[in-house]
């Protein structure tokens, strides 16, 4: 299924793996994203949003297994500004990076 240059509600990210004495930043993260009342949500190691307030987002979704999740597929999620540019943000893979390395952004 797919949302198509929608506006949203909230965004929240809330952090999965333990505290990192080094920072959180590249640490697993919980996004949560909300558009009408529905919660559409991912995980992804970078603590930064993908998206910010005034945007339009568009992006993939299937449910989980259980029925019960709207999970995101990161790597189709677009943002766009109020002149219509794109905006990609984030790290997109599901490698953990023990270097400490900043994401791609």
């Amino acid at each position: 299924m797919r949302i198509e240059k929608s506006g949203f509600h909230a965004y929240n990210t809330y952090l999965e793996d333990t505290a990192r004495p080094d920072g959180n930043e590249t640490a697993l993260h919980r996004h949560v994203i909300i558009i009408g009342g529905d919660k559409y949500s991912f995980f992804a190691h970078w603590s930064g949003k993908f998206a910010h307030k005034g945007e339009r987002i568009s992006f993939d979704w299937d449910w989980d297994r259980t029925g019960e999740f709207r999970n995101i597929d990161k790597p189709s999620f677009q943002a766009f500004a109020k002149d219509g540019t794109v905006h990609v943000r984030g790290d997109r893979s599901d490698k953990f990076r023990r270097s400490g390395a900043a994401p791609r952004r």
